[in-house]
């Protein structure tokens, strides 16, 4: 599949995110449901709604007193699509799909698949 950006690991760790949930998700909810730093994350946002993966917007109700307003993303329909077939490539299966975007354990070198009965 030929994508018009670099798919890194942070690339499907932010996609898994969108994929995992039918809500909107504003910035800050993404990089804590992929476990990658803001600094990281919107970049990412940013190539994905630039190549029309991912749509927009701010939102409409006034902030919390000393919070900035946020821009919510999701999916575009064409987006939903290339994003599931770009992780099932680079992964082997679609992430389990829940009501919100949680963080989620990463596996490192099988880690926590070795560990995880310890717990």
């Amino acid at each position: 599949m030929r994508t018009p950006f670099r798919i890194t690991s942070a690339t499907l760790d932010v996609l898994e995110a969108f994929l995992v949930t039918s809500e909107e998700l504003h910035g800050f909810a993404v990089a804590k449901a992929a476990g990658k730093p803001t600094g990281s994350v919107y970049p990412i946002l940013a190539r994905l709604e630039q190549a029309g993966w991912l749509d927009s917007h701010w939102e409409t109700e006034h902030p919390e007193e000393g919070r900035p307003r946020r821009r919510f993303y999701f999916l575009t329909p064409n987006g939903a699509q290339e994003a599931r077939s770009i992780v099932i490539e680079r992964r082997g299966q679609l992430p389990t799909r829940t009501s919100s975007a949680q963080p989620r354990p990463k596996l490192a070198f099988g880690f926590l698949t070795r560990w995880a009965g310890a717990w």
